[in-house]
């Protein structure tokens, strides 16, 4: 089965045989619907989804999820880091959402295993969308996914959705946003550039004034994108993208951006990576507490340092206990930090992607645990450690 958002049901044709196959939900307050098509009428749609660290990309991908289960339409996700420890697999894993990992490295230069991913997936779950989430650091997808994949599963449906912060972009275009070398920028302007669609999220954070100077910036500068402006946290919101991914008919053959490979290797070395997990134990019935104060003291002393963060994500798990928290350049969830759960156990897994050296970020982790145990009488475990910086990029395939 796949599913497809289209407008209301008077611009069905009831004499048209296709419609007459379709099974109509119901009408929503944006007045776009889903409709359920039989496999005879469908192929199986990739739904690749790009942008910068911290845009907003998980969250749309498992609301979109929620909603398309809803309709008894199958999905499953694929994530994707240059570490092997990810905080999005066991976030979107504890939605009972089927979830694969492309691990240490990104799609381009994972390519036989991003595939592998996508036949085990239709194998086990027949799914008529999948979702693969890349990276926040990649670029090139066009050359070094979508043709390849085009080549060699033709069968598949491909369109590609390119997030980006709107909250972000304004402090870019008012020349505030101090956190990105010009190499990271690069980056983030080759994302947009080849996009099917570009997704301006997060515009619950701006006013109607910001949101009209992007539009008139980002119409300038794309005029043959589609854009849509999303809050992804408003199931409105979501349907439209599921409508518009539905109707996307991509250019063919698609264009790729020219990419300086070397200019790429700098942006994504400019930030480094830290992956760890830890768990703590404690007699006192705080361990949850101590997860908080730990993950907002790292979020506090890397602001205090100045440094620029990409992107910081934490998932804290407990016998009574599962939270994903976010900060990003813009922010954070500081309000989601748990205080009033209480038992002797949690495990932390934390993905932190900040503009420093690998050294520093690690540093500053181990430093504030450490204090952690001491001032609160309890044992922390490091059951994993990871800190690094992205090699250079060297796909599998490009066909440019």
């Amino acid at each position: 089965m796949f599913g497809r958002f289209l407008p209301e049901k008077s611009l069905i044709n009831k004499n048209n045989p296709f419609d007459q196959d379709c099974q109509y939900g119901n009408v929503s307050a944006v007045k776009i619907r889903l409709v359920i098509f039989n496999n005879q009428y469908s192929t199986m749609k990739l739904v690749l989804t790009g942008g910068f660290l911290g845009s907003g990309k998980t969250t749309a991908i498992v609301n979109a999820c929620t909603q398309l289960r809803k309709e008894n339409i199958s999905v499953a996700v694929i994530t994707n880091d240059q570490g092997d420890q990810q905080v999005d697999g066991v976030y979107i894993s504890s939605q009972n959402i089927p979830v694969r990992e492309v691990a240490n490295g990104c799609f381009c230069c994972n390519y036989s295993q991003l595939d592998q991913h996508i036949q085990s997936l239709m194998t086990a779950y027949r799914p008529a969308v999948i979702f693969a989430e890349s990276v926040g650091s990649c670029t090139d997808m066009v050359a070094t996914i979508t043709r390849p994949f085009l080549k060699f599963r033709p069968e598949l449906d491909i369109v590609m959705s390119v997030f980006a912060d709107a909250s972000l972009l304004w402090l870019i275009l008012e020349g505030a946003a101090h956190f990105i070398s010009e190499e990271v920028r690069y980056i983030y302007k080759k994302q947009l550039e080849e996009a099917d669609i570009i997704i301006l999220n997060k515009t619950d954070l701006i006013t109607k004034d910001q949101l009209a100077a992007i539009d008139k910036v980002i119409k300038n500068e794309y005029p043959q994108k589609t854009i849509l402006y999303q809050n992804s946290l408003s199931e409105e919101s979501v349907k439209q993208w599921m409508h518009i991914l539905t109707e996307f008919k991509s250019a063919i053959p698609r264009i790729s951006p020219e990419i300086d490979y070397d200019t790429y290797a700098a942006g994504e070395a400019a930030l480094a990576w830290l992956d760890k997990k830890i768990s703590i134990h404690t007699a006192q019935g705080i361990a949850p507490l101590i997860a908080s104060r730990i993950i907002r003291e790292i979020y506090d002393t890397i602001r205090q340092h100045q440094l620029v963060i990409g992107h910081l994500k934490f998932i804290i798990n407990g016998d009574k206990l599962q939270q994903k928290i976010s900060f990003t350049a813009t922010g954070g969830d500081i309000d989601l930090l748990p205080t009033e759960v209480f038992s002797n156990d949690c495990m932390v897994l934390m993905n932190a992607r900040v503009q420093t050296t690998p050294d520093t970020l690690k540093e500053i982790a181990n430093n504030i645990i450490a204090s952690a145990a001491v001032k609160y009488n309890c044992e922390i475990i490091t059951t994993s450690s990871a800190s690094f910086k992205p090699g250079y990029p060297t796909p599998t395939h490009r066909f440019a």
